[in-house]
């Protein structure tokens, strides 16, 4: 395995697990982050991806572990075993500090586009609507999205939906942001479009987790590659190493069920 070079983590796991009964879905997991770097994360299904994600973001528990976010221990193991979270005031910050794009959208199909990112910034950060405004109006420029702020979900194409709910996801100012296959409910045709704008986050220093079926997206917008293989990470490094020098058998066979890009 490669060794990561070591500076402070924006984003540190070490040893972290996860069970749901008798089934060990994450098997002592351990990596880190630094802040504008972007880690992809890649395996087949089943291998503990989306699950260290949910973990990561609060949306599950895990069994035992370290995860720190931007210096703050979220959970830590305990003296007897059992995790320890730290108290609500904290994983609240850190829950703000990170977001999170489903691989399924979801935004409220009652609103329009701007009110699914005012909504949040609203009600959470205390801003005013007025400012929750112009920064959902400058989220969806960038997005590509302009003239789009009255329309209602349902209006929109997949790949217009999934720009929508990245924006609506920047609209919090998150530290880190992570993405649950962003393109998976996509036709490959809309695909392209929201790739380009996650490469395009990357270029700007957004510090972000990735998982992903497209290998040559996660080879070329990454600087990490995670491979992840029944609830262990198989190997990771940078994509060079990852793509083209590990060797590890089970990667290969992995990435041979991909054509070369």
């Amino acid at each position: 395995m490669e060794n990561l070079n070591e500076t402070a983590p924006i984003l540190k796991v070490e040893h972290v697990k996860k069970s749901f009964g008798n089934l060990d879905v994450l098997k002592d997991i351990s990596f880190e982050l630094k802040a504008g770097e972007v880690l992809s994360i890649i395996g087949p299904s089943g291998s503990g991806k989306s699950t260290l994600l949910r973990c990561i973001t609060q949306l599950e528990t895990v069994d035992n572990g370290l995860v720190q976010v931007n210096g703050k221990n979220m959970v830590r193991p305990g003296d007897k075993g059992a995790p320890v979270y730290a108290p609500a005031k904290v994983l609240r910050d850190i829950r703000l500090s990170t977001g999170l794009v489903f691989q399924n959208f979801n935004l409220f199909p009652h609103l329009t586009v701007l009110q699914n990112l005012c909504i949040a910034p609203v009600r959470v950060l205390g801003n005013s609507r007025e400012e929750a405004r112009d920064m959902g109006r400058f989220l969806l420029k960038r997005m590509g999205l302009e003239g789009k702020e009255k329309a209602y979900p349902c209006e929109l194409s997949g790949g217009q939906q999934q720009r929508v709910s990245i924006a609506r996801a920047l609209a919090m100012n998150p530290k880190i942001l992570f993405f649950d296959e962003p393109t998976s409910a996509l036709d490959p045709e809309l695909t392209g479009e929201v790739l380009k704008i996650i490469k395009k986050l990357a270029e700007d220093k957004m510090t972000m987790v990735i998982v992903t079926h497209e290998m040559a997206f996660a080879r070329d917008v990454a600087d990490k590659v995670i491979f992840m293989d029944g609830g262990v990470i198989v190997e990771q490094g940078t994509p060079d190493f990852v793509f083209n020098q590990s060797g590890n058998e089970r990667l290969s066979q992995f990435l041979s069920r991909f054509s070369k890009n």
